[in-house]
């Protein structure tokens, strides 16, 4: 087995992962370059084997502990200790490394740290009737009489962006809650799409997207109580959806799926018809021998 460290240009990256399929938002090249920004040591690798490509990762780096997130990208169909021996061969170097799968995986070599968490993806490369039909019936309803009043619009501007950031970081403060940097929409590489509903001349409610290959992530929302009392959230995403569709998104990543602490955001996030896909545990990574 081969590693190629840092072999790749950013466009050779992103067709592989492409090519791979649906794949997570830490593992897109615009990542690791935010993660640079904010001082981390960034290193992709392209592991080989008999001339094949199996995996790409990028692991994310601060002092000694790496981490593998919602990775490795696997380039083939491989087995569970196919994969677990790539990790061990990743995690070969000075430091300690921990892997957050993109799927459950086990076997020796990987210690369990976090218990795996499960991520709502939706896949909206269909026919709108038929994204339209997919969405559960009280989700359809509700967006139905929403739609009567609420009619969002693409924010295109950076003031918008800028004050989304900033309501939404004063609304993490107030419930508590952990996020990346609403800051990272800002230079993000790879395109993003914010999308709003503005009232009474302001700006009521908004979301932020990141565009990564075929594939987006939901990054952050915020909504005024006027907004949350007119389900406007619903119309934002069905719209959103619609106009990553034509941009050539196939999968929105609609962020984690918490059915104890976050019930009613679970249900919005399944309502629309997206799986619930489990990612993997997190886990220490010891190294190959």
């Amino acid at each position: 087995m081969e590693i190629l460290w840092d072999h790749l240009t950013p466009t050779e990256w992103q067709s592989r992962l492409d090519a791979s399929g649906h794949w997570g938002m830490r593992q897109a090249w615009g990542y690791g370059a935010a993660m640079q920004r904010y001082g981390a040591h960034v290193a992709r690798a392209l592991i080989i084997e008999e001339g094949r490509a199996l995996a790409l990762a990028q692991l994310v780096q601060r002092r000694r502990l790496r981490l593998i997130s919602q990775g490795p990208v696997w380039l083939e169909i491989l087995d569970a200790a196919q994969k677990a021996r790539i990790l061990r061969h990743l995690a070969h170097r000075i430091g300690a490394t921990v892997a957050t799968p993109d799927a459950p995986l086990a076997g020796w070599g990987m210690m369990p740290l976090i218990t795996a968490k499960t991520h709502a993806i939706w896949r909206i490369d269909r026919p709108e009737t038929d994204l339209r039909k997919a969405l559960h019936g009280k989700w359809r309803n509700r967006l139905l009489r929403a739609e009567e009043e609420v009619r969002p619009s693409l924010l295109k501007d950076d003031k918008s962006l800028e004050y989304l950031i900033a309501q939404e970081a004063a609304q993490r403060a107030h419930r508590g809650y952990r996020n990346l940097p609403g800051k990272m929409a800002v230079q993000w590489q790879g395109g993003r799409l914010v999308i709003g509903w503005r009232k009474a001349g302001a700006v009521q409610a908004g979301m932020v997207f990141l565009v990564h290959g075929v594939s987006a992530s939901y990054h952050l929302g915020w909504a005024s109580p006027l907004a949350r009392a007119g389900f406007a959230h619903g119309p934002m995403l069905w719209q959103a959806a619609l106009a990553l569709r034509r941009l050539g998104v196939r999968w929105l990543d609609l962020g984690e799926v918490n059915t104890q602490s976050g019930a009613s955001l679970a249900r919005f996030k399944l309502g629309t018809g997206a799986e619930a896909m489990p990612l993997g545990a997190t886990c220490l990574v010891l190294p190959f021998p």
